[in-house]
């Protein structure tokens, strides 16, 4: 009778109790074994390419570390990772959620809750070394707004920085990259977040802190712009290259966040494009991720530089 290598033995009790063929391969187990391991039971079949060992308890991390191999583009989220990670405040499900990239057809059993995303870099995901997938603390804590109120978000994630699970610069970048109008979550991981940052500076603070950051990589940026437009109107810009034509407003202020501000803020844009002025807009937001809109600033800068014309093109 085949035997299971000891290679194998090893990662079968990291994985508690699971192994996928490709592993079985890896680990010295041909297909003509691994068949016979099968025959003799071995191992038994639990899903495609995965086997467990009989007798193993099923334990709830067990049948984690089986979805997780099951479905190696997924990774563990919302309330099952916060339970599993000991983070506060988590509701009571019998359901396991996992996120996956948008648009993949899986067949998952009733007890999983798909969750599927559009983003999903790998580095929103850890792997335990049982094998388990799971959101980063940054990226839980934004799934967690869809199933959490904002009192309890908030306190979760207090929870996570006082534990050092993560920062308020990686949330920051978070909320940047994946609060979007419909996205589920958005709402709430952003009002915490900002409810957070609030008080924390002077209102033209912000734009010292982006003038600043500016001029230190490099960018020429003057404080305190005005522009005649075409209609003979004047605007104050926040800081601007007008070498360039090129500028950048902090918008902080909360008349920037309803419906009459952004379309007064839309407005003004149309009235600087027409006179070939490039407008960057930073937004509450964007100011919890410093270093990243900066970096984003400065590279938009330089692209700009590099194709600007103080002269009109004249077709051939």
């Amino acid at each position: 009778m085949p035997l299971l290598t000891a290679p194998a033995v090893v990662v079968i009790q990291r994985q508690l109790g699971s192994i996928t063929a490709s592993q079985l391969l890896q680990c010295g187990v041909s297909e003509w074994s691994r068949r016979r391991l099968i025959d003799d039971r071995v191992i038994m079949p639990v899903g495609h390419s995965v086997y467990r060992v009989p007798g193993v308890p099923l334990t709830m991390e067990a049948r984690l570390v089986v979805l997780c191999l099951q479905h190696p583009s997924g990774f563990i989220t919302g309330p099952t990772a916060g339970a599993l990670t000991g983070l506060r405040r988590m509701p009571l499900s019998s359901q396991v959620h996992l996120c996956t990239p948008h648009g993949l057809r899986l067949d998952v059993p009733n007890f999983v809750l798909l969750r599927q995303s559009t983003v999903t870099p790998p580095e929103h995901v850890r792997t335990l070394a049982n094998g388990i997938h799971l959101a980063t603390f940054d990226r839980l804590a934004f799934d967690l707004g869809r199933d959490l109120t904002v009192a309890d978000l908030s306190s979760v994630i207090e929870q996570m920085l006082q534990r050092g699970d993560t920062s308020v610069e990686a949330l920051g970048a978070t909320a940047r990259l994946l609060c979007a109008k419909g996205r589920p979550g958005s709402d709430v991981f952003a009002k915490v977040l900002l409810r957070r940052h609030d008080g924390a500076a002077a209102e033209s603070h912000p734009e010292l802190l982006v003038l600043r950051g500016l001029l230190r990589a490099g960018v020429p940026v003057q404080a305190q712009e005005r522009l005649v437009l075409p209609n003979g109107r004047s605007v104050r810009i926040d800081m601007a290259v007008p070498e360039v034509r090129w500028a950048v407003e902090v918008d902080v202020h909360s008349d920037h966040l309803g419906l009459e501000g952004s379309t007064k803020d839309k407005r003004r844009d149309r009235g600087m494009h027409s006179v070939d002025w490039q407008i960057e807009r930073v937004t509450r937001i964007d100011l919890l991720d410093l270093r990243g809109i900066l970096e984003e600033l400065v590279a938009l800068y330089h692209h700009r530089r590099s194709r600007f014309s103080p002269f009109p093109r004249v077709s051939a």
